[in-house]
């Protein structure tokens, strides 16, 4: 794990960050503040003001000059197994009960016309004997970073936000931009079934109508299969070159959440989310990544955990379409968890 020996070096400074993009070759640890930099390493909550005692020491924007930058080339790591001690207690929010009703209640929605789709979440905590180390959890993550982003925010050395994330919100290279749509789940032995299909063509939906004023040259690629462990999702690349004063700021504004991680038509389903969804979302399923003016990196904070001394707070989501299935849907949870849930002792 050599790469993550320079984090433990660099410093005792916080807060401090790992950051390697998916599909790129060099990965980036930072720390500490500092007025001018290059880049900036940013994050913030899915919802404004997304505060409740598993969010509280995290703002609701990250914008962190590093006052020093390692980076170096990124190699694929073998499966690695963090040392973790002992888990006494697990514990769903929400419950599956709890949960049922809630996918039955937005399955009404939709079949009213009140909206197409949207993303239910669920909140899974760990509670260990012993204070857990972020790092450790981090060099589990390393294996999946062939194809996701790896990051991680340090507050402190108890307290972080990590993940391996399989999506983008975008990328752009000068004007240049691309996106994506990433949605549907299954395992490795399962079929695609029309519910993965409707996922998606929501997303690209959505990014078409959003990404239409802000470029020029729009055009799709094909279809494809993205693996993430043992887990598939559909994907469908979009580019086009940004016109004259569109910043990512504006970016960010017109594609979060895009209907993978919220719903669709999103106004709607984010009000429908705040008002059913017993815990409070944080920094998962928003924007985190590098910004630069010349290069911006942008993933989507999903697969993504928050460590607090001796809890592990694990996030996950499901898109919820017409006759979706409450139990199918909780398997589904589970498995986009399955990764961490195996390092247990």
């Amino acid at each position: 794990m050599d790469q993550i020996i320079p984090f433990i070096k660099v410093s005792n400074e916080y807060p401090r960050f790992y950051w390697k993009g998916r599909g790129k070759t060099k990965f980036y640890v930072g720390f500490g503040h500092k007025s001018l930099s290059r880049f900036t390493f940013q994050a913030q909550s899915f919802h404004p003001n997304s505060y409740d005692e598993v969010w509280s020491a995290f703002p609701n924007e990250l914008t962190l000059f590093p006052d020093q930058i390692m980076t170096s080339d990124w190699t694929p790591f073998p499966s690695y197994d963090p040392i973790l001690p002992s888990c006494k207690e697990r514990k769903d929010t929400p419950t599956f009960d709890k949960w049922w009703h809630m996918v039955k209640d937005a399955c009404y929605k939709i079949e009213e016309k009140a909206f197409r789709k949207i993303v239910l979440a669920r909140r899974t905590t760990l509670s260990f004997h012993k204070i857990l180390d972020p790092l450790e959890l981090l060099k589990g993550l390393l294996p999946l970073g062939t194809y996701t982003s790896l990051f991680m925010v340090q507050l402190n050395p108890t307290l972080a936000f990590l993940g391996a994330s399989p999506e983008k919100l975008f990328t752009r290279e000068d004007r240049k931009i691309s996106t994506e749509a990433l949605a549907g789940t299954i395992d490795v032995n399962e079929k695609w079934s029309p519910k993965e299909f409707e996922e998606v063509e929501a997303v690209r939906t959505f990014l078409e109508k959003q990404l239409l004023p802000c470029c020029q040259d729009l055009h799709w690629g094909s279809p494809e299969e993205r693996p993430f462990g043992t887990l598939r999702h559909l994907y469908q690349r979009l580019e086009g070159m940004l016109k004259a004063k569109i910043s990512d700021k504006m970016l960010i504004s017109q594609l979060h959440p895009t209907p993978a991680l919220g719903g669709f038509p999103r106004e709607l389903t984010m009000n429908y989310l705040r008002a059913v969804e017993p815990f409070n979302r944080g920094w998962y399923g928003a924007p985190i990544g590098l910004v630069s003016e010349k290069e911006t990196d942008l993933a989507i904070a999903i697969r993504a955990m928050v460590v607090s001394e001796n809890h592990l707070h694990l996030f996950s989501g499901a898109g919820i379409v017409q006759g979706a299935d409450p139990a199918k849907e909780w398997e589904e949870l589970d498995r986009k968890i399955a990764h961490v849930i195996r390092w247990l002792s």
